[in-house]
């Protein structure tokens, strides 16, 4: 029986085959096979150079990470997670029209094959993007006051221009290139060596830590700030017109509201500077019957070289131009007064008492103020005979008056035939005057704002 049994192939096989059935179903009762799926295995791109070959880089639209599902012994499935696994997307199989990437995931653990991995996730979607370069001027900014007195002046940077090379949508965010430099309470030159930022279009500092692929020309900038003296000047300017304004009117003067105006430049060069000046032909009275009143900006006046306007400067200032109506006063002055002139030796001047009546237009306050005594008046007597004759005075006032029409007087000449006294005039001429006559007197004639013929 034993023999039997020892030699039947059949029972043999239908041994073996109870066992691998009773092995199973050991097996699948105490570690059954069981489906997982696992997410979040982060995705390697390669071949990036593929791009940038082609001045291209590339933003990832969707998720980064892979999503599969594997089937195998729970204990198996039980210990694996996202970090057994590892998932790439080559570059070089990038299919443009869709902008997808083909996915591969690979198990990087013994326990389970390739074979058994069944990909979800197949593609990784990305946005490409061209790499550009723009160019930007540096600019400068001073943070802080220089000491009292003194301003910031001209500023120079090197390199002035600073080429950025960015991925397109980087490079449309920046609007600026600059550096900060620190003037507070300086009184002399500022020397810096900083670095450039990025700034936006509100001012802001951009954010360049996760930015691929940027790049500057240069990340430093060598700064010089001129410091500069500040000196408060007047203002002024040439009136044309002051003889043409209407008739009957004068021009009075001129103030400017305000007074000074603030500028800035090297102190030997503001050493000598007083006044500022507008423009000539800026301002004019031509035909003017009232005051003529113009507003100007600072930047209208002509600055020297080397003289900027300060920043603390007003912007405007207002010129006015005064333009008042005029009076005139009647000055009676005596013949005994006048000089004489080319009074021929056989005639003398009889004393008559007639006076020159001379009539003086000017602005209201200064005549009143006017003397005779400061009028001048000559009578040239060249060719006169015996007897009585007109004869037009040549007169003179001071400035800022003038004589309305001609004054004239009546002069009675005679024989000399008495004793008469023989006196040098004021020009260095002999006038023959009588040592009776009366001395000058005024008499005020009627004030007129009309219009003199």
């Amino acid at each position: 029986m034993k023999k039997h049994i020892l030699n039947n192939l059949h029972l043999k096989l239908l041994a073996l085959v109870l066992a691998v059935i009773t092995w199973l179903i050991v097996v699948n009762v105490s570690n059954p096979y069981t489906t997982k799926t696992i997410s979040g295995i982060p995705i390697t791109i390669e071949n990036e150079d593929s791009l940038l070959e082609n001045n291209y880089t590339y933003t990832v639209t969707g998720s980064q990470t892979a999503t599969i599902r594997i089937r195998a012994p729970r204990k198996t499935v039980q210990a694996l997670n996202a970090a057994d696994f590892q998932a790439t997307a080559d570059l070089s199989r990038l299919y443009e029209p869709t902008g997808q990437i083909p996915v591969t995931v690979t198990s990087k653990s013994s326990r389970i094959s390739n074979d058994e991995i069944t990909q979800i996730t197949q593609s990784l979607d990305i946005k490409l993007e061209a790499i550009t370069s723009r160019k930007f001027d540096v600019a400068v900014f001073t943070e802080g006051t220089p000491a009292d007195g003194y301003q910031v002046g001209n500023i120079t940077a090197s390199p002035s221009v600073i080429t950025v090379t960015a991925p397109q949508s980087f490079l449309d965010q920046i609007a600026s290139v600059g550096v900060v430099v620190n003037v507070d309470s300086v009184s002399k030159d500022v020397n810096q060596h900083v670095t450039a930022t990025l700034y936006n279009a509100g001012g802001n500092v951009l954010n360049t830590e996760d930015v691929k692929h940027l790049s500057l020309s240069s990340s430093d900038v060598d700064v010089t700030v001129q410091i500069m003296n500040v000196k408060d000047v007047g203002i002024t300017g040439k009136v044309s017109g002051t003889d043409a304004v209407a008739r009957g009117y004068r021009y009075a003067g001129m103030t400017i509201e305000p007074e000074t105006v603030s500028v800035y430049g090297r102190k030997k060069v503001l050493a000598d500077l007083s006044s500022l000046s507008l423009p000539d032909g800026t301002l004019d009275v031509t035909n003017a019957t009232e005051d003529v009143v113009q507003t100007y900006h600072f930047s209208d006046l002509q600055l020297p070289d080397g003289v900027s306007l300060a920043d603390d400067a007003d912007t405007e200032f207002t010129v006015t131009l005064h333009v008042e109506k005029t009076n005139t006063k009647t000055f009676k002055l005596p013949i005994s007064s006048l000089t004489i002139r080319n009074l021929d030796d056989s005639l003398q001047i009889q004393n008559t008492g007639d006076t020159l009546n001379v009539t003086v237009e000017g602005l209201s306050g200064d005549l009143d103020a006017l003397q005779a005594s400061e009028i001048s008046a000559v009578l040239n007597l060249k060719g006169l005979k015996a007897g009585t004759s007109t004869v037009t005075a040549d007169v003179t006032v001071p400035d800022g008056f003038s004589v309305v029409g001609t004054a004239q007087v009546s002069v009675n000449l005679v024989e000399v035939n008495g004793e008469t006294t023989v006196a040098e005039n004021q020009n260095g001429q002999t006038a023959k005057e009588n040592t009776a006559a009366p001395k000058a007197t005024v008499s005020e004639g009627e004030k007129s704002g009309e219009d003199l013929k």
